[in-house]
């Protein structure tokens, strides 16, 4: 079985607290297996060794989870990867997973998702940074709401949108 990791940013630019911590996660497991990691920009750098492929961005204009997460699959099909590492922020995880669950079933995948361990051991509150370009990363209270938004959106609504 091949796997990889797939890692979501939480927040411009790459060096928040955030971004570090899912990049030292990512890397952590990429180089524990020896496996490659499919990744954002602001996740970058990641340790010397471990093998990236970026996500298409036009940076820095925020890229829909969905729209990474299917770049994800994409990537997962062409090497043959069988099981996806997601290591994402806390508060990220639900649709983050929600995400690269529907765009494997979109493309008629079989692959499987695990979450990076780690990710758990930090409190919600160490992933919004006040020095975040992006407001809803920095308030909780912000990012509550325009996930619960994204959560609740009709499905075929919310593809459209990621494109």
């Amino acid at each position: 079985m091949t796997e990889g990791v797939v890692a979501f940013a939480f927040g411009v630019p790459n060096t928040l607290l955030s971004n570090r911590l899912i990049a030292e996660i990512s890397s952590e497991k990429a180089m524990r297996l020896n496996i490659p990691v499919y990744t954002q920009l602001d996740v970058m750098p990641l340790d010397p060794g471990v093998a990236v492929e970026l996500t298409q961005e036009n940076y820095p204009i925020r890229v829909p989870t969905l729209r990474i997460a299917r770049g994800a699959v994409r990537w997962a099909q062409v090497h043959g990867i069988e099981t996806l590492w997601l290591c994402a922020a806390k508060p990220h995880l639900a649709r983050a997973t929600r995400d690269l669950s529907f765009a494997i079933s979109e493309a008629g995948a079989s692959i499987a998702i695990k979450v990076c361990e780690r990710v758990e051991h930090h409190p919600s509150s160490v992933w919004f940074c006040e020095g975040s370009q992006q407001p809803d990363t920095r308030l909780p209270w912000l990012w509550k709401l325009r996930d619960a938004i994204l959560l609740c959106m009709p499905t075929r609504l919310y593809a459209a949108i990621a494109g």
